[in-house]
């Protein structure tokens, strides 16, 4: 059995080795309220709760967008995916639009212009009793090729980072526990590779890259022979 795991292993990390060559843009990256540039694929965890008005409550992000060296000319977006929401709502306004999402999925902003070198995206939870949200950003970047209508031509992507907010008492999830049984074992491996398949899901970032793929495969194949 293990023989069989350890080729597996190696075939699956063959097959994502293709993915793991792409080039981030760092033009334009994350930086948090102290003014510290974020690391691609970092994890940002917030849990300092605030009161939003007499009745609500809402954890700040407090990440913004710099520009290091992009053009200002450059258009910009976030693509986010959102892998847990708990008891509550996700919002995210960037550049000038406002989006509010109650439910585990893919989203994005609009394309638009950074308002001056450094821009707050304003992303928060609005938490109505105790849980987490745990949402992944990415950023896009376009050239703008045209005005009437405008155009928007794919440039680059720049970094990711995932988001996690956290209110009261969270019950830390078991690393590999896809299927959420209490064990990591062939199983967990099927969730994810089903999970690939079918669509993104809540539970199968084992990584924590954001993503769902062979990698989150990997990950737990990983496990599973060093447990």
């Amino acid at each position: 059995m293990r023989k069989f795991f350890t080729l597996l292993l190696f075939g699956l990390s063959m097959l994502a080795w293709p993915a793991m060559a792409q080039e981030i843009d760092e033009s334009y990256v994350f930086m948090d309220e102290e003014g510290n540039i974020i690391e691609n694929g970092a994890t940002v965890v917030r849990n300092v709760v605030e009161s939003f008005d007499e009745v609500s409550d809402v954890i700040y992000s407090g990440i913004s967008v710099l520009n290091l060296g992009g053009s200002t000319t450059d258009h910009i977006k976030m693509n986010y995916v959102i892998n847990r929401i708990d008891n509550g709502t996700y919002q995210i306004c960037f550049p000038t639009t406002c989006n509010m999402q109650t439910e585990v999925g893919v989203y994005e902003t609009g394309i638009g212009q950074l308002m001056g070198d450094l821009q707050d995206i304003q992303s928060e939870w609005f938490p109505v009793a105790d849980g987490e949200c745990v949402v992944t950003l990415t950023i896009e970047i376009f050239t703008k090729m045209g005005f009437f209508p405008p155009t928007y031509i794919h440039k680059a992507d720049g970094p990711t980072i995932t988001l996690r907010f956290v209110k009261g008492n969270v019950i830390e999830p078991i690393v590999g526990d896809v299927n959420g049984d209490g064990e990591v074992n062939i199983a967990d491996v099927n969730a994810v590779i089903n999970m690939i398949l079918d669509s993104p899901a809540e539970n199968g970032d084992v990584n924590g890259d954001g993503e769902v793929n062979i990698a989150d495969v990997n990950a737990i194949i990983d496990i599973i022979l060093n447990s």
